[in-house]
């Protein structure tokens, strides 16, 4: 017999909302070198990890290259954003994109 879609949606788990955000150390450090390198700069970069249960791990990340064209940028910037998944998947690390990480200034 065939369940119709209330039935399954019913049936649907809810995901459990985050309550932990837990970041390895090599993840602040990499985005804090990112920073560092590129002050006063905007720097940007994307987090990969897992979300289990209720907890959020940023287990890597990586920069977005930083170029003076907005063009010249989306276009080399999806690129590269492609080559660095394939190549984390080929030495099998987490590649699950979680997040995006932005620096700013305060003065």
């Amino acid at each position: 017999m065939a369940r119709s879609f209330l039935q399954v949606a019913a049936t649907e788990e809810v995901a459990s909302p985050l309550r932990v955000v837990q970041i390895e150390g090599l993840v602040v450090l990499k985005i804090i070198k990112h920073c560092k390198e590129f002050s006063p700069s905007l720097v940007t970069g994307q987090l990969l990890g897992l979300d289990v249960g209720s907890v959020l791990e940023l287990t890597n990340c990586f920069p977005f290259p930083i170029g003076d064209e907005d063009e010249e940028i989306e276009s080399d910037g999806a690129n590269y954003q492609l080559e660095m998944m394939r190549c984390l998947r080929e030495v099998n690390v987490d590649n699950n994109t979680v997040g995006w990480s932005v620096s700013f200034i305060l003065s």
